[in-house]
């Protein structure tokens, strides 16, 4: 007697098959996007660290140099991959999803508000919002000493502090 083997999988096995990737993409799925946030969130911190240190060798500069120290685009002291640019007023068209922007102190646009722009890929569970979007925004200030003279710049959330 010969016997007639047949090829392929049964539909059992098939749904078994759906059922254990379904599985185990309703664990992983949740853990990838919790890592993908966890990664921007530190990218973020590194990025607000740098510029920070770029400011403090700006002003380290100045006051080396008898200078005064004034407001500065601290992109231009540090080196940041996703920099899209500094603008009168950054906005939705000119700074897309996961990119840095200095908004320079325009007066006539934004009244005279000198800020470094940030708007995550990820939602944050709070953060500044404008136009329906997400934002972190640091205002770049002066640091000054007891008698009122500037010797640095810092930079400093914009309320709300972004809680990732």
């Amino acid at each position: 007697m010969i016997r007639m083997y047949q090829k392929g999988f049964t539909l059992i096995e098939v749904i078994v098959v759906f059922i254990v990737v379904g599985l185990l993409a309703a664990f992983a799925i949740p853990r990838y996007i919790s890592f993908v946030k966890a990664a921007e969130e530190g990218s973020v911190d590194s990025t607000i660290g740098a510029l920070k240190s770029a400011l403090n060798l700006y002003s380290a500069n100045q006051i080396l140099s008898n200078q005064p120290i004034t407001v500065q685009n601290p992109f231009a002291y540090a080196s940041v991959d996703n920099y899209v640019g500094a603008f009168g007023d950054v906005d939705l068209t000119n700074c897309p999803p996961g990119s840095w922007a200095y908004q320079s102190g325009d007066a006539q646009l934004n009244g005279g508000w000198s800020v470094v722009c940030y708007r995550p890929n990820s939602t944050l569970t709070q953060a500044f919002t404008w136009g329906g979007v997400q934002w972190i925004i640091l205002v770049e200030s002066p640091v000054q000493d007891a008698n009122g003279v500037t010797i640095g710049l810092t930079l400093d959330y914009y309320p709300p502090v972004p809680i990732w």
